[in-house]
């Protein structure tokens, strides 16, 4: 009995700290989240998009967390023909949305990594066309001021981890006092540290 005892303890200590280790991406935790989002264009169309994000666990030197490391818009467009567009970068959308006919998506880097591979842009919003079939990345002075308006989720995950972000949810999360004024729209001044 006496080496039973052990042996179970021995396999919840392991149990703990496997679980403890993997949760908090000591060994490369990740994960994925997917939701419907309601999305406003300028032409005052509402669409219904499939966001999805892949996060990877991280720890911040004070706590453990998870960021963005890819992500996926999906949605059709009639004049596009209707259907499936996606757009996967290694980004934050925030903005996706169409002027003049041509269709456009608007990300930021979430770390310093991907800031990096994107080339350290000035001002830190990266955009892109979709043309032809492909999304091309363009200059940030090819970005429309007209579409400067953020009208995607900001937040890493929907609100209550609903299946559903409404404009309801994205008006509460625009009013919130800790989101900074280049979250909200487009700042072609703004530089990040």
């Amino acid at each position: 009995m006496k080496y039973a005892k052990g042996s179970f303890a021995l396999l919840g200590l392991i149990l703990v700290v496997g679980t403890g280790i993997n949760a908090f991406g000591f060994l490369g935790f990740r994960n994925t989240a997917s939701w419907k989002e309601d999305v406003k264009l300028l032409d005052g169309r509402v669409i219904t998009i499939t966001q999805q994000r892949r996060y990877e666990g991280v720890y911040t030197g004070q706590d453990y967390g998870s960021v963005v490391r890819e992500a996926w818009l999906t949605f059709r467009l009639l004049e596009f023909g209707n259907q499936d567009i996606i757009w996967h970068e290694n980004l934050k959308p925030r903005i996706l949305n169409l002027h003049n006919g041509k269709l456009y998506v608007v990300g930021v880097a979430p770390t310093g990594l991907e800031f990096d591979q994107y080339g350290k842009p000035r001002p830190p919003y990266i955009g892109f066309r979709y043309q032809a079939g492909k999304w091309l990345r363009i200059p940030f002075a090819d970005i429309p001021e007209a579409i400067y308006d953020t009208n995607l989720w900001i937040e890493n995950v929907p609100p209550n981890k609903s299946g559903h972000v409404s404009f309801a949810d994205k008006a509460a999360e625009m009013r919130d006092a800790e989101l900074r004024k280049h979250h909200k729209k487009i700042d072609p001044n703004y530089q990040e540290n």
